[in-house]
């Protein structure tokens, strides 16, 4: 009875002793939107700790990128990488804080802030302001002409725009008329945008409706306010 006791006393207070559960990073995801007909944005926020923010720009492949931050603290740094890459393009901690180069691939690019090991472990704090810029014309040779028609992240709300009288825009489930039509559009609906892509020469945009996300063909689409 006695070395029963003291086995639950002990294993009490192991249980009384056992440390917190460890608090996780937390890493926000943000898709970047240039203000219309601008080729370019700077951003300002704050990071602590091992906490990140993760920019999501949309290019073609052959088209320039420059991306400059300034900060507070000088163990803040940003990496670049590629869409589908495994490695980053762009190494902040060891190319400093400017990149200024042509993109190699087609897709959203993501740029990472975050702060070194040492400094994330004194949770120390990070103020930094971002610019973004994309320039050029892609492997196509089509010269972006305005900002709501190209891929760097676009405005907030798109309007279906062009359709002929009495005629609809398919909502599909892929980015190309292989997919699936899972609904109908009219004419002037105002539609939230979630970001475009190109399939072969054809710029698709996935959009949010109230019957949920989907893609349509971008040609259609022309930059609007909130509903």
């Amino acid at each position: 009875m006695r070395t029963t006791a003291m086995l639950a006393i002990g294993l009490v207070a192991l249980i009384g002793l056992s440390p917190a559960a460890p608090v996780l990073a937390e890493t926000v995801t943000r898709q970047v939107s240039f203000p219309a007909g601008s080729t370019g944005a700077t951003i300002t926020g704050a990071i602590t700790g091992d906490d990140a923010v993760r920019y999501l720009l949309g290019a073609r492949a052959g088209q320039s990128m420059m991306v400059e931050m300034t900060t507070t603290n000088a163990s803040a740094y940003f990496n670049i990488t590629a869409p589908g890459a495994t490695e980053a393009l762009h190494i902040g901690s060891v190319a400093g804080n400017s990149f200024d180069g042509t993109l190699p691939a087609g897709g959203n690019y993501a740029v990472e802030v975050y702060l070194m090991r040492n400094a994330a472990r004194r949770t120390e704090t990070a103020e930094f302001a971002i610019t973004f810029r994309i320039t050029g014309t892609g492997d196509d040779g089509a010269v972006q002409p305005d900002f709501a028609d190209g891929l760097m992240g676009g405005p907030d709300f798109w309007a279906v725009t062009g359709l002929a009288t009495g005629d609809s825009l398919n909502l599909r489930a892929g980015p190309s008329t292989d997919n699936k039509v899972i609904g109908r559009l009219a004419e002037g609906e105002i539609l939230r945008n979630l970001g475009c892509r190109m399939t072969g020469k054809q710029r698709w945009c996935q959009i949010e409706t109230p019957v949920g996300p989907g893609w349509v063909a971008g040609r259609f689409l022309r930059e609007s306010g909130a509903p």
